[in-house]
């Protein structure tokens, strides 16, 4: 789409800027040329402007973050506000077609779900700040499934960005769980705001420090969920593109996040992986000899190097003694509390005060379930911690109990026109949006396994998968409905 810029438009931007350093300064000044510089970049590019949301909300989710940059706000609330306005300007004043998606009214009815809650919360501070990150999360789904569903080539573009970003973010753990300096106590205050490094856990396998790694995402669980959605686009890529530098680039790519995942020591996210693995093999998109040889080496390599906390992922010591048996109260808890109150919720952030005071009301509970208890207790009393920061560790019961029947109905609905998305593009797209749309659904899959061990509504991923199955929904049917349009055709 060729763009036409107004003949006096440079003369206009070089006086308001000639203004803004008379009126505010050269730091101000310096600002607001950068700030013209990426309007101008995303207004030319838009798919720009949606590889800086993907960056900043994935490996620079922390590193942007506010408090260590020293602006006002986040790297991610900068790039997401200026995409969001740029893209309205210029979709409106060159007539852009929105994506339609069966999802957008199911994502519209979540965040009136999300807003609803706030009538029966107790907090109404955290309620809106829960609002707000629903709201950013949902324009982030809506601004994939515009930008990238614009073409082909846009499309393939945000894929890449996705994984190019996830595989710095896996450069980031390795680099995490190799220098010391960049280690954090599980207990260090720092980690309230969100900080780079691995967690030090000392309590799961006795005698055995393990370096949990984050890349960036601040949790090794969310960071490991993230890299087992964004695995399988790997495929998709591999096969797009035919040069044998840039699938090298694709495997290493791949191999990387695979070692993030492993270096997570997240049990769950290599179920998840190894579900979608199954998923693609059935389905014919993954040879099954070369798979077994690539696992075999992968597993070789692990037992040779014998990272310390490996025996976190296979031992049934720590599953017996480590977080499990706490996990297994935290979802009675929540199942209690949905039928405390099934219909309405407790609102945003409200798990963690109604279990504890659920937990009270327990006439026996194990020992090592009180001296959880009390330590966190104390925590809250020093200041550390918070009772809205227990979760269930279930994404069906943080939802529920949050945000009541509504709230789990909207949700649900749109994870099932997610997948109604992708199985409309793998029906009516050319091979290989076929293909894209067998990856993804495999994402959503493990998403889903990701969602029984973990409360990962805040989890960008999935906000990402629904963006994108829209996208791929809208760039597949797009030559179909571009033919029944002719004169004289007639629909198949």
């Amino acid at each position: 789409m060729r763009l036409h810029w107004p003949p006096m438009m440079p003369a206009l931007v070089g006086a308001a800027l000639f203004a803004a350093t008379m009126v505010a300064g050269p730091t101000m000044a310096a600002g607001a040329v950068l700030g013209v510089g990426l309007a101008a970049a995303i207004y030319m590019r838009p798919v720009f402007g949606l590889g800086l949301m993907l960056l900043s909300g994935t490996a620079l989710q922390i590193l942007g973050s506010a408090h260590i940059i020293g602006a006002p706000v986040s790297l991610n609330k900068i790039a997401g506000a200026a995409t969001v306005g740029v893209w309205t300007v210029r979709s409106i004043l060159l007539r852009v077609p929105v994506t339609w998606s069966p999802q957008m009214p199911a994502l519209f009815c979540f965040i009136f779900a999300v807003w609803a809650s706030s009538l029966v919360s107790p907090d109404q501070a955290e309620s809106m700040e829960g609002l707000s990150r629903y709201i950013q999360l949902a324009l982030l789904t809506f601004m994939i499934a515009n930008i990238a569903g614009e073409s082909e080539r846009a499309l393939d573009i945000s894929l890449i960005a996705l994984t190019a970003s996830m595989s710095l973010s896996a450069i980031i753990g390795l680099m995490e769980f190799l220098l010391p300096g960049l280690s954090i106590e599980s207990d260090d205050p720092s980690l309230v705001q969100g900080n780079i490094g691995a967690i030090i856990d000392r309590d799961s396998l006795e005698g055995t420090v393990v370096k949990r790694i984050t890349g960036g995402l601040s949790e090794a669980n969310w960071f490991s969920y993230t890299l087992a959605a964004v695995v399988p686009i790997n495929l998709y890529l591999f096969h797009r593109f035919q040069q044998r530098g840039v699938r090298c680039l694709i495997l290493l790519a791949a191999t990387l996040q695979c070692v993030g995942i492993v270096l997570s020591f997240t049990r769950s996210a290599l179920i998840a992986m190894a579900v979608t693995i199954a998923y693609l093999v059935m389905r014919g998109r993954l040879p099954l000899k070369p798979l077994l040889v690539a696992g075999m080496l992968g597993a070789g390599g692990f037992i040779v190097w014998n990272p310390a906390g490996l025996e976190r992922v296979y031992s049934i010591a720590y599953a017996e003694q480590g977080s499990t048996p706490h996990r297994v109260y935290l979802f009675l808890g929540g199942v209690a509390l949905v039928q405390e109150r099934p219909i309405t919720g407790f609102g945003y952030n409200q798990y963690g005060p109604n279990f504890h005071r659920w937990l009270r009301t327990v006439p026996e509970v194990p020992e090592y379930v009180e001296q959880w208890e009390r330590a966190l207790e104390d925590r809250v009393a020093s200041g550390d911690e918070r009772f809205e920061w227990v979760m269930p560790h279930n994404t069906v019961l943080q939802i529920w109990v949050e945000f009541g029947l509504l709230g789990i109905i909207t949700f649900g609905a749109l994870y099932a026109l997610m997948m109604h998305d992708l199985r409309q593009a793998r029906r009516y797209g050319d091979p290989l949006r076929q293909l894209l749309a067998e990856c993804l659904l495999a994402s959503a899959l493990g998403f889903m396994v990701c969602a029984l061990f973990g409360h990962l509504a805040m989890t960008k991923i999935v906000w990402m998968l629904a963006g994108f199955a829209a996208a791929l929904r809208r760039v597949a049917i797009a030559p179909r409905v571009a033919a029944t349009t002719q004169p004289g055709s007639v629909l198949p």
